[in-house]
């Protein structure tokens, strides 16, 4: 069961719409963690614009920014956040066989070095809380120096979306199936 109640138009101020419109607005409508967020209007507004760009401003190719967003979805054990980046990582071209890897929490058999090298990274920082010379090398070669910057936009983003998600208890869409996977931070690692 949630842990909030989204607010209704008659408990919104003048800030708590502004912030509203503008987040449905951009994204088409106001869901996932916003409901949570729309309580403080100045969180919910800078979430959305770091959101925004992590998803939209990012040099990172979908292909590769949807699988960042499901691989941290993953290790957050995050049943919404998966359930969206998984069905973007694969409408953008991710195999389906690495999303199946993800869901199991073993490491997938990668053909692309790009996603190996995201993989290893995202796995090797969360779980750690840091990232080792030939991990971080073998990320910026895959996506140099500003992609590099713009996944760490990346994690910072659904690593806020997905601990609200989770701490909140936002449930997932009706209809929509979520693996049962869990603890995500025992996925393997590199």
């Amino acid at each position: 069961m949630a842990r909030y109640a989204p607010l209704t138009p008659d408990q919104m101020t003048a800030e708590h719409q502004a912030v509203y419109d503008d987040i449905a607005k951009s994204r088409g409508s106001v869901r996932g963690p916003f409901p949570v967020l729309l309580h403080n209007p100045g969180l919910a507004s800078a979430s959305e614009k770091l959101g925004g760009y992590a998803r939209f401003g990012s040099q990172i190719e979908p292909r590769l920014l949807e699988f960042a967003a499901a691989v941290l979805a993953r290790l957050w054990d995050a049943h919404v956040e998966w359930a969206a980046h998984s069905r973007l990582a694969l409408e953008a071209g991710l195999d389906p066989d690495i999303l199946d890897a993800l869901k199991d929490g073993t490491r997938p058999d990668f053909v692309n070095d790009d996603e190996a090298a995201i993989y290893d990274f995202l796995t090797m920082l969360l779980k750690t809380s840091k990232v080792d010379d030939a991990t971080y090398a073998a990320c910026l070669a895959a996506l140099g120096e500003r992609g590099l910057i713009d996944l760490m936009a990346i994690i910072t983003h659904y690593t806020v979306i997905n601990m609200t998600l989770n701490t909140f208890r936002v449930p997932v869409p009706d209809g929509v199936e979520t693996p049962p996977f869990g603890p995500g931070r025992e996925i393997e690692g590199s």
